[in-house]
């Protein structure tokens, strides 16, 4: 099994921040076009318009997404060759197409089709013309906010994918860790709290990583996500060291029956505001037992 040296773990970590930067940089870039684009130039109520900026956008988004998909790649060979030089030969694959013309129904969705839901209900209020005039200003403003997140989690999607997949195929890896903002928000500080997610067909995978968490897929992200996903190919991973402060955090708040989620959240977002640990019973108060 593979140890790093210092001088490896050192070049890994900035190979990983340097990519991990990359990846934000270029899902936000592309996020920014989006939300410009929406708010200046788009009459919402028009769907001519409005499909005219998919049309702009979409193939935009799709190319980010394939970027960061080819970027993964190299990043993993990259880091592969670092991290085990001797192992024998493993191409990683970019996770291409991982965005595709149906991302049009999730910018709708959460761009124009909310904005006029939203509208509905402003114009059936009792309010002077300038006030709804103000009130759909602002209702502009929270879709085009609700856009900037979606398409920062779609552009990233090819690089997640490729790292997820390459990390389960590659028979060198041991699996892959969560790489999180350096104050993540809760969801993400949780599912970094796994640590080091073991290889599906690795046998007792599951038995050897924490089960803690349930859904559809392992590599959970939400919208305007800033994680990403590295390899982990010997035990004393630098990344995986990091992440045992959200596995300290979890076991003092998430474990103990009753709804964890919830109770984790309290405990860790008053932790990050101001550096207090608050009792397991207090971050418990008001919730139901399971």
């Amino acid at each position: 099994m593979a140890t790093l040296s210092e001088a490896q773990a050192s070049a890994a970590l900035t190979l990983t921040t340097a990519f991990k930067t990359k990846q934000n940089r270029d899902a936000a870039r592309i996020a920014a076009l989006i939300a410009l684009y929406y708010q200046k130039r788009v009459n919402v109520e028009d769907m001519q318009s409005v499909e005219a900026w998919l049309d702009l956008i979409v193939p935009r988004l799709i190319a980010t997404s394939d970027l960061g998909a080819r970027d993964a790649a190299n990043f993993y060979s990259g880091l592969r060759r670092l991290e085990v030089p001797g192992a024998e030969a493993f191409d990683a694959r970019a996770a291409l197409g991982m965005v595709d013309d149906g991302v049009r129904k999730s910018l709708l969705a959460v761009g124009p089709y909310d904005y006029m839901n939203k509208a509905s209900s402003i114009r059936e209020m009792d309010r002077s013309p300038l006030q709804t005039k103000a009130l759909l200003v602002e209702a502009k403003l929270a879709t085009t906010k609700a856009l900037t997140a979606a398409a920062v989690r779609h552009a990233q999607a090819g690089g997640r994918q490729t790292i997820y997949t390459a990390s389960e195929e590659d028979r060198v890896a041991l699996g892959w860790v969560r790489v999180t903002r350096a104050k993540p928000c809760h969801f993400c500080a949780m599912l970094a709290s796994r640590g080091l997610q073991y290889r599906a067909f690795k046998e007792g995978a599951f038995d050897l990583s924490n089960a803690r968490f349930t859904g559809d897929g392992d590599a959970k992200v939400h919208d305007e996500c800033g994680c990403c996903l590295k390899a982990v190919f010997a035990e004393n991973d630098p990344v995986v060291a990091k992440n045992e402060v959200f596995t300290d955090l979890w076991e003092r708040w998430g474990a103990g029956g009753g709804d964890a989620m919830v109770r984790f959240r309290r405990g860790y977002d008053k932790w990050l505001k101001t550096g207090e640990y608050i009792s397991w019973d207090k971050a418990n108060e008001g919730l139901r037992a399971a």
